[in-house]
C-alpha cells in the first residue's frame, strides 16, 4: 500500500536549517581560556556572571554545551530559550565579554 507521498524518515528528522537561540548564564566572569571553550557562542559579562548566547542547532547541541559547562566545573545559573530570534540577528549584548 503506497498511499503516502512523504518519506517516513522526514517525520523523524528535525529540520537541519532550524536552530533555537539560547541564553545560558554561568556564575562568574569567564577568562579568555574558558571563553575559548565556547567558540560558537557569544560570551557577555553581566552583573558579575557570564551569559553565553547564540543559536544551537538542536537539543543535542544544547546538551553538549551543558555537558561542557559541567566538565569545566562552572556553576550553571539559568538556561533561557528565546523564540523569534533569526540565526543572523544581533544585538549590543552579542559582543564578546562586553560589560553591561
Amino acid at each position: 500500500m503506497r498511499g503516502h507521498t512523504r518519506r517516513r524518515d522526514s517525520l523523524l528528522m528535525p529540520d537541519r536549517h532550524a536552530s533555537t537561540f539560547y541564553e545560558i548564564r554561568v556564575r562568574g566572569v569567564l577568562g579568555e581560556m574558558l571563553v575559548s571553550a565556547f567558540p560558537a557562542l557569544h560570551c557577555t559579562a553581566h552583573d558579575g556572571d557570564t551569559v553565553l548566547s547564540g543559536h544551537l542547532a538542536d537539543q543535542a547541541a544544547l546538551h553538549g554545551v551543558l555537558g561542557l559547562i559541567e566538565s569545566l566545573s562552572l556553576e550553571l545559573l539559568s538556561v533561557r530559550r528565546i523564540a523569534g530570534r533569526s540565526p543572523h540577528s544581533c544585538d549590543d549584548r552579542s559582543h564578546p565579554l562586553r560589560q553591561d
